[in-house]
């Protein structure tokens, strides 16, 4: 177990309204919660999928956190995907990072990365990634084109051209997958950069977590998972 959540409230997906809104039934009524993952998660955000839900302030009443997949909860929430990662660290649970966070949000170039981690007295810029996107025991991003997504990756390869360590991790938030792998009909040039990225030196890693709906625990699935460029 990574994270304890509060008991979580079960909605009904009905649609997507935009980016950072999804159309939920409650309790027999419509409602709003916001979600903060960009992705188009087509397979998700479909109408009568069960989603699990958190109070959220503001405009909109819930927060959508994951959406059950194959009996467990396909972790959809980037920010709880950002905190298991951090405590995953903390604990020393991910053999390939025995690292301490620095800081969080460090810029580069015209963007800001998600880490500036150091490991084994080695300062290394870190970028996190989304992928729950499943397909044949594979964890995939992206799943539609992201030039955001593409901007970081090169900025961690020109870090990694000039000396500098680089790592970009993929969180796949779904159960019982073994490999990463980039999703080409989703973005072909994101594909592309990433193995440039990995003949240039960044670090390319991923690891598996779900959310459990009984107990609302986040659960470490995978430590480590195969990539696959």
């Amino acid at each position: 177990m990574l994270l304890q959540l509060e008991s979580p409230s079960i909605c009904t997906i009905v649609r997507r309204v935009n980016r950072f809104v999804v159309e939920v039934k409650h309790a027999g009524k419509l409602t709003r919660a916001h979600i903060n993952n960009t992705g188009r998660l087509l397979e998700y955000i479909k109408e009568g999928k069960t989603a699990y839900c958190l109070p959220h302030g503001g405009k909109t009443e819930f927060r959508l956190i994951a959406v059950d997949e194959e009996g467990s909860g396909a972790l959809i929430d980037t920010q709880l995907q950002m905190k298991s990662f951090e405590e995953a660290v903390r604990r020393g649970l991910l053999d390939w990072a025995k690292c301490e966070i620095v800081s969080r949000a460090p810029r580069v170039g015209s963007s800001k990365l998600d880490y500036l981690l150091s490991c084994g007295g080695y300062k290394v810029f870190t970028e996190l990634k989304s992928a729950v996107l499943r397909q044949d025991g594979y964890a995939m991003y992206p799943d539609c084109p992201t030039l955001r997504g593409r901007r970081h990756i090169w900025e961690l390869i020109e870090l990694a051209r000039i000396g500098h360590k680089a790592l970009i991790v993929f969180v796949a938030g779904i159960r019982g997958v073994t490999a990463f792998k980039p999703y080409v009909e989703g973005d072909a040039e994101v594909a592309r950069l990433l193995k440039m990225a990995y003949e240039s030196g960044v670090g390319i890693r991923a690891f598996s977590v779900y959310y459990e709906p009984e107990t609302s625990k986040i659960i470490l699935d995978k430590s480590s998972l195969e990539i696959v460029l």
